[in-house]
């Protein structure tokens, strides 16, 4: 088993459903996005969110994925995650996501502010893209000299069981891969 905790360091709409499912089938204590510690972020009272995670072997999404620094040094030995995706792709999820209404109310607007680091809801598609890029470069700066705290995977390039467990040297699971939480691509 892994000494440390496994963390997905990946943005929102980058298959991070999918990684908090993988943990849940690989018999992990998984703990999903949780908005309600935002605020511990925003006062930067990160040793708060860090006792909450103490009491789960995995983590993915918010708040999490920006504090893979504070977990690498709260829970030595641990493994992270970056889920990726083609960046047109992940915007047109997020556009979706945000279309349906159910994610556009004043406390999720304030949580974004905070973690996104923008002035939500006037950012632009540039805006997103680049924070997000800019995520992935500080996270793939930050493991350079060590692959083996790092796995990069985009499952919708093929990525799945092969690499999450190869990574976690656990054998493969007898049943398909999943794909949660998957949406519809469409402009509309």
């Amino acid at each position: 088993m892994i000494e440390g905790k496994l963390v997905g360091v990946g943005w929102a709409k980058t298959g991070t459903s999918t990684l908090g499912r993988c943990f849940e089938l690989l018999g992990f204590s998984h703990q999903a996005g949780r908005l309600d510690l935002v605020e511990h972020l925003a006062d930067g009272d990160t040793d708060a969110i860090i006792d909450v995670a103490r009491s789960w072997d995995a983590l993915e999404d918010w708040p999490w994925l920006l504090l893979y620094r504070e977990f690498d040094a709260a829970f030595p030995g641990s493994k992270f995650v970056l889920t990726t995706r083609d960046p047109q792709a992940q915007l047109q999820s997020w556009r979706n996501m945000l279309r349906d209404g159910k994610h556009t109310w004043p406390e999720v607007t304030r949580a974004r502010q905070v973690l996104y680091g923008l002035p939500f809801p006037d950012v632009t598609d540039q805006q997103v893209l680049a924070r997000v890029q800019q995520h992935e470069a500080e996270v793939r700066a930050y493991f350079a000299d060590r692959p083996d705290d790092l796995l990069v995977v985009d499952w919708t390039k093929g990525d799945g069981w092969p690499e999450l467990c190869g990574f976690l040297d656990l054998p493969i699971p007898d049943e398909p891969f999943p794909h949660a939480n998957q949406g519809d691509y469409a402009d509309g």
